[in-house]
């Protein structure tokens, strides 16, 4: 029978936080977006991050180490969702009082053909009232969907969405701010979650139409033309303008993972076979023994498990094609066991390596954490 042994390598600082967690990475529109158009920028920033940082983002993760999600900025219409940003700015302390209430009221104009002060004034209540609401209902879903859950947050915030994500970032604790980054794309603002220095982690192209025209935001930091998220910053045609936006995603990724997120720097899965042991049987055992090795490693936890999967030949070969990692006879022997080796030294997060399933060709056989394995490992945690 073919048991498995998986060994963990981790420094003891990995053992802070007591719940395994994901990185959930937030799309947040700008204005007179709909949730449909808000969930194709979603999926456009998906693609976007999986293609140029394969190494975090592989496709294979998605779901497992990392979640897509959109936090939705609701459309009220063209007029209202102006007023609706020049009141968040005033909120801020971007403009004065006097300058939103000037702004207001020309946009009032443009569809009012009947103003008076009374109409006026309770359509700027509405607003508020509106907005009040969408932020209650905003931080409530970041809490109840991720931060509660200790996952991660990234938000990477298009236009208003970039209000909406300051305001998000006032509201949270301390403990939930270590656990929140933005990357901010279009801003209208003039800080990003209370970064207000230029190189703070925001691109907007010189010419943007929509930018140039709001006051106090941040000067423009790149080159492009247009306001949309996907055509004029995602898919850019300047590559000055891509890449600076994949630079702010990674480092706030860095960020989030060296400060909250656990992620195993090294596993080493052990395959051995025992002569002396029934089919029947299932151990889950945590040694936290040193096993003498040449790698020179720091801590190491054993599990062990019957994960192991012998695939059948297809026309005399195997079927898979998989080499995942490096075999090797070791001298390692519990209870008459003879072992082999194989490793990955890639940076992953429990919940990525209990869904990872490994090949090997040369013994045609899979490998898979087995659940109860994922929840001792899980324990030495806490």
């Amino acid at each position: 029978m073919k048991i498995i042994i998986l060994i963990l390598l981790f420094s003891l600082t990995l053992f802070a936080n007591t719940e395994p967690c994901k990185l959930h990475v937030y799309y947040g529109n700008g204005v007179w977006n709909d949730s449909d158009q808000a969930e194709e920028s979603m999926e456009e920033l998906k693609t976007f991050m999986q293609i140029n940082n394969q190494t975090r983002f592989p496709v294979a993760d998605d779901g497992v180490a990392y979640d897509f999600k959109y936090a939705h900025n609701e459309t009220y219409g063209y007029i209202n969702d102006l007023i609706e940003t020049y009141w968040q700015l005033y909120e801020s302390g971007q403009i004065s009082e006097s300058y939103f209430s000037f702004t207001a009221k020309a946009l009032d104009g443009v569809d009012n053909t009947n103003p008076n002060d009374n109409a006026y004034l309770q359509r700027i209540q509405n607003i508020i009232n509106a907005y009040n609401l969408d932020v209650s209902t905003m931080i409530k879903r970041y809490r109840e969907n991720s931060l509660d859950l200790k996952h991660n947050v990234l938000l990477v915030a298009h236009s208003q969405g970039n209000l909406f994500g300051n305001q998000m970032y006032d509201l949270l604790t301390a403990e939930e701010k270590d656990r929140f980054k933005m990357v901010s794309v279009a801003t209208p603002a003039n800080n990003v979650t209370g970064d207000y220095s230029l190189s703070a982690p925001y691109t907007t192209v010189k010419l943007d139409y929509v930018m140039i025209i709001i006051k106090n935001s941040f000067p423009v930091n790149a080159y492009g033309f247009g306001h949309s998220f996907v055509d004029s910053y995602l898919n850019s045609g300047t590559l000055a303008t891509r890449v600076k936006i994949n630079s702010d995603i990674a480092n706030a990724v860095n960020l989030l993972d060296q400060n909250s997120c656990p992620q195993y720097k090294y596993f080493r899965w052990i395959s051995y076979m025992c002569q002396t042991r029934q089919d029947t049987e299932l151990e889950v055992d945590i040694y936290g023994s040193k096993i003498i090795n040449d790698y020179g490693m720091i801590k190491e936890e054993l599990v062990e498990s019957d994960v192991r999967k012998r695939i059948s030949l297809q026309n005399g070969s195997c079927p898979l094609n998989g080499w995942d990692y490096r075999t090797g006879v070791r001298a390692y022997d519990k209870n008459g066991c003879y072992a082999y080796t194989f490793d990955d030294t890639s940076y992953r997060s429990l919940d990525s390596i209990a869904a990872q399933t490994y090949d090997n060709v040369a013994t045609c056989t899979q490998y898979n954490m087995d659940s109860v394995v994922t929840e001792k490992l899980r324990s030495l945690q806490k």
